[in-house]
């Protein structure tokens, strides 16, 4: 993006190449859906096939839009308030143990989906953003479990 103006999130790179999310879909051939989430909460590994056909509308290298992408990890989301402090809760041991419980079990069943929607994904573009959403998910409960340890 030589002789652009930085940004730091792919709705500002939308928005400096004027394009609403309905054209951006449109030229990437990337869904709405897809495009929205990318925004406002980019996944920690973001699909080949999208991050290649953003930035081929966005006629950037996908290690610049990547990296676009991954400055917005850890930042405020357009729901927060931009402070690094975070809300804390406090739960009792006994919960603890059984979150950390529900969501190993939920990973478990997330990676054997995921396994079986890899094998079924190939020429069907919705069950492979599917495959995506799916790892999005994991890498979530992943970090939730880290948290709790």
């Amino acid at each position: 993006m030589s002789g652009s103006v930085l940004v730091k999130s792919l709705r500002e790179l939308r928005k400096a190449k004027g394009l609403t999310m309905e054209q951006l879909a449109s030229i990437s051939g990337v869904s709405l859906k897809t495009i929205s989430l990318y925004e406002h909460t980019p996944p920690r590994r973001p699909g080949r096939k999208v991050i290649s056909k953003l930035s081929d509308a966005f006629e950037m290298s996908p290690e610049e839009l990547l990296e676009i992408l991954s400055s917005r990890k850890g930042g405020s989301s357009d729901y927060e308030s931009g402070s690094d402090e975070q809300e804390s809760i406090l739960i009792e041991e006994i919960h603890v143990s059984r979150l950390l419980s529900l969501i190993d079990r939920e990973i478990s069943e997330l990676r054997h989906l995921m396994v079986e929607c890899a094998s079924l994904s190939e020429g069907n573009p919705a069950l492979a953003r599917n495959c995506d959403y799916i790892s999005a998910d994991i890498d979530l409960l992943m970090s939730l479990r880290e948290r709790f340890q």
